[in-house]
């Protein structure tokens, strides 16, 4: 992040101190429940959010070096990113062109070639045809034709993306998100201490516990509370992603010291959301990365991991960087309690629809963008009057 921006960003931090206020919209809004149990409106979501935007899936130090592969499924395909000997980046259907079967079953590795566990034809690296066992069966077949069947697929601001046909990330995403990205070192980070769970959550309701301050003190109060300030935080809009800044108490001190010195994320955590599904928190030295992905319409599934400067290479390192994500981890799980239990509250019937404050305006700004992808109508005319 350049410094006129984070200069800009820690005064609007200090105006809220001074007015006692934070940022918000002239209202509160309501979101209808269906929103978050409903079967159809998630098919349609799937279909219309899911499918025709890009998706991050990853880190791009996950294949760094020619023949570094990961494979991915939570987007609905089942995917084999590989760096090719020649360099270039690929994503393939992890589906074997003999019969369908699933080419490559472990989740990350280096290879130079792919062999099926079936009947093992094997693929190089750029997913051409290596070799048919008693290829004389198979007299006349077009080698080419069988390759491993390529999807589109991009890097960039130090993530891998899933990409429809035609679309371009960086235009996805936007100059001042790629530049910010790019700014906090995601690019040139390492991926590190990568964990999977399910939650008993829609995957809505996995993205509304992230994006506001109203929640840190009452949820957080014995954990990472006492380090930031109740109900204060900096919302910004960018097309459908939003940069949100929670500002830590120390942040007051900058007033006292030259511009030139201010350094936000040292004072700050600044938490990205790239829609629909993928966070990027920037943490003094590092960031956390996490992507949601929807399993059904009250199950979700978190992939998370941290980005450090570089590989950890010593036990003192590892320490401390495990150290830093189990704050994370135990802040999220905090989070996720509350997600699960207000899961559990709309089986039962009580309210019919949910409110969201002046200040909760990042999860109506995100609602609507899943209104916008999916043809809906806001729900109850989307504003309280």
């Amino acid at each position: 992040m350049d410094p006129t921006t984070q200069i800009a960003l820690v005064k609007r931090v200090h105006a809220h101190l001074a007015a006692r206020t934070t940022d918000h919209d002239d209202a509160p809004t309501t979101r209808d429940v269906a929103a978050y149990v409903d079967a159809k409106r998630y098919e349609q979501e799937i279909e219309r959010v899911f499918r025709g935007r890009p998706l991050a899936i990853g880190h791009a130090s996950k294949v760094a070096q020619p023949g570094e592969y990961f494979t991915h499924d939570a987007s609905g395909l089942p995917l084999l990113v590989v760096r090719g000997e020649d360099g270039v980046l690929r994503a393939f259907k992890n589906v074997c062109r003999h019969r369908g079967t699933r080419l490559e079953a472990a989740p990350c590795g280096r290879k130079k070639a792919f062999s099926c566990p079936y009947h093992a034809w094997s693929y190089r690296s750029d997913g051409s045809v290596l070799a048919i066992p008693h290829e004389h069966g198979f007299a006349g077949i077009d080698k080419e034709e069988r390759a491993l069947a390529q999807v589109d697929v991009a890097e960039a601001a130090g993530l891998l993306w899933l990409v429809p046909k035609g679309q371009d990330v960086k235009s996805f995403l936007g100059d001042t998100i790629v530049r910010d990205l790019d700014g906090f070192g995601i690019a040139s980070g390492h991926s590190y201490a990568p964990h999977t769970t399910t939650k008993e959550m829609n995957w809505k309701l996995t993205i509304d516990v992230f994006l506001e301050a109203y929640h840190l003190k009452p949820t957080h109060r014995d954990s990472i509370y006492p380090i930031f300030f109740d109900n204060l935080g900096l919302v910004d809009r960018f097309g459908p992603h939003l940069r949100n800044v929670f500002p830590k108490r120390t942040i007051r001190e900058l007033a006292s010291r030259p511009e030139a010195e201010w350094v936000l994320r040292t004072h700050a955590n600044v938490l990205f959301h790239l829609f629909p599904n993928t966070f990027i928190l920037i943490e003094p030295d590092h960031a956390a990365v996490l992507h949601l992905w929807p399993l059904g319409p009250t199950k979700t599934r978190l992939d998370a991991y941290m980005v450090v400067p570089e590989a950890p290479t010593t036990e003192k390192a590892r320490t401390y960087w495990d150290a830093n994500d189990a704050i994370l981890r135990g802040a999220v799980e905090e989070d996720f309690t509350m997600g699960e239990s207000i899961q559990r509250g709309f089986a039962s019937g009580a309210n019919h629809d949910v409110v969201f404050g002046a200040f909760e305006h990042a999860l109506a700004h995100f609602h609507r963008e899943v209104d916008r992808a999916t043809g809906q109508t806001p729900d109850h005319g989307g504003t309280i009057t």
